[in-house]
């Protein structure tokens, strides 16, 4: 048996850092020339890598050399639900689906007690004391913001392995803090089903994001390999094995800022500036990353190839006819 600290920032680092990037992206003035620079500074990557690396590990103990991992923080609710389910994530490829991905959140963050209503601080009303405490302030942090940053950077490195792409956790993102759907309100299934009454009073936040057709990956593995199913050790696989291990260095490499999610609202562009026609959204779901423009912009540019390819052809056939009628007029 052997104990390992990972040295995961608490709540206070993980708002603190997740303020500096906010105000970084958002700020009119930051140095474009040092952008990496002073994002590396913000120490959010950094904290993004040790949770991945965290995961791995655990992850790895339990698929080769076959040993249970009991992992834990000072509340368990925490950095324990992100290390969990991200190891999961890893191991179970039910986990990388739609449905197996909601399931994921509702054991690990939901079932478990992550305090969705204090770490968020979605205002008055919190359980049944009818308001909240000043002294909940220095609790909010965005936690489960955090955790899809960390999902956001394997299926953004591993996109065939998922069922759903990163405009899944992006749309999901900003439905952490919209309030509009119950799902992920409250800080305890009692609250959530007692005293709150949320499944009888809100929409689903699952069902809505199903609704959504272009939050389905048409590449994910699992569509070209049939059903998931079990092999003769028990264990679920799919086209590729079932776990997605890839090399440690690897995927902490390859950690990058989504900046879909933290430049939303910055007011310097850092995604490619686009003609006002080519930035077409849909009116239900604005959110349009930068995969999905490249593929719009591939779309619109393979139309306009089609339609002057068919307007020189008619073009041809009309020179063709005149010069027939020519040579006829002449004899």
């Amino acid at each position: 048996m052997s104990l390992s600290f990972q040295g995961i920032g608490n709540i206070h680092a993980v708002r603190d850092s997740y303020q500096k990037l906010s105000n970084l992206c958002t700020s009119p003035s930051t140095n474009d020339i040092k952008w990496g620079e002073l994002v590396e500074e913000t120490k959010w990557l950094n904290l993004i890598r040790l949770i991945l690396s965290t995961a791995w590990q655990a992850a790895f103990h339990v698929r080769y050399n076959r040993l249970p991992v009991i992992v834990h923080c000072s509340h368990g609710w925490d950095r324990t639900s992100q290390v969990c389910a991200l190891s999961q994530l890893l191991l179970d490829p039910y986990y990388r689906t739609r449905v197996g991905f909601s399931c994921l959140i509702e054991k690990d963050f939901l079932a478990l007690g992550h305090p969705f209503h204090t770490r968020c601080g979605h205002g008055e009303g919190r359980g049944d004391s009818g308001s909240t405490s000043s002294s909940d302030n220095g609790q909010i942090s965005p936690i489960f913001t955090q955790f899809l940053d960390c999902a956001f950077q394997i299926v953004n490195q591993y996109p065939d392995y998922f069922e759903f792409n990163t405009k899944y956790l992006l749309l999901l993102s900003e439905h952490v803090y919209s309030c509009r759907f119950g799902t992920l309100l409250c800080d305890s299934e009692k609250e959530r089903e007692t005293v709150a009454s949320i499944r009888q009073r809100t929409p689903c936040l699952w069902e809505y994001l199903d609704s959504f057709p272009d939050l389905i990956n048409p590449y994910y593995l699992g569509n070209k390999k049939g059903k998931i199913l079990p092999d003769g050790n028990g264990e679920a696989v799919d086209g590729r094995g079932g776990t997605l291990m890839m090399p440690l260095p690897t995927l902490l490499r390859n950690v990058t800022l989504w900046v879909d999610r933290h430049c939303m609202h910055g007011p310097k562009p850092t995604l490619r500036c686009l003609p006002e026609d080519v930035l077409a959204r849909d009116v239900e779901h604005p959110l349009l990353e930068k995969n999905d423009l490249n593929r719009f912009i591939l779309e619109n540019a393979l139309k306009e190839a089609d339609k002057w390819k068919k307007i020189a052809e008619e073009k041809e056939e009309e020179l063709r006819l005149l010069r027939t009628s020519g040579e006829t007029v002449e004899e």
